[in-house]
């Protein structure tokens, strides 16, 4: 599979996933941790996650 196309999915699959648990956390902890209470912040986060985790794979 394309090296970009992969990337491209797991960006966007760790983005979504970012921005579901930064939903689910920013009213859960009351804003103690600034990565997953914020769900701009946790989507971006998640999605380079999502990046080198799909571009780690061989």
């Amino acid at each position: 599979m394309n090296s970009y196309l992969l990337a491209a999915i797991g960006g966007a699959s760790g983005a979504a996933a970012g921005y579901f648990i930064g939903r689910f956390f920013e009213s859960k902890t009351l804003g103690a941790c600034p990565i997953l209470c914020n769900p701009k912040v946790s989507t971006v986060f998640f999605a380079v996650l999502g990046i080198m985790a799909a571009t780690s794979v061989k």
